[in-house]
C-alpha cells in the first residue's frame, strides 16, 4: 500500500485564499498555486486543451481551489 500525499492547488492571484488556506492547512498539507499557464493562439507546442482531460471540478469553478492526492514517493 503507498502512502497518498494531498496538495491544495489555488487559482493563481488569489492571494487571500491562498492565505486563509495557507494559515489553516499549511502545516500539515501543501497549499500551491496552479501553475498552468494559458497558451498564446500562436504557440503551436502544445494543443489546447491537450492536458485537460475532462471538465474543472466543483471546487476550482466555485470556491476556487482543489484538494488533489498523489502518491508520496
Amino acid at each position: 500500500m503507498q502512502d497518498v500525499m494531498h496538495y491544495i492547488i489555488v487559482r493563481r492571484g488569489d492571494f487571500q485564499l491562498y492565505d486563509r488556506l495557507y494559515a489553516a492547512f499549511g502545516e500539515r498539507v501543501p497549499v500551491v498555486w496552479d501553475q498552468r499557464r494559458k497558451i498564446s493562439p500562436g504557440d503551436d507546442s502544445r494543443a489546447p486543451h491537450a492536458e485537460r482531460r475532462h471538465g474543472a471540478p466543483p471546487s476550482w469553478v466555485s470556491l476556487g481551489f482543489v484538494v488533489v492526492d498523489r502518491p508520496n514517493d
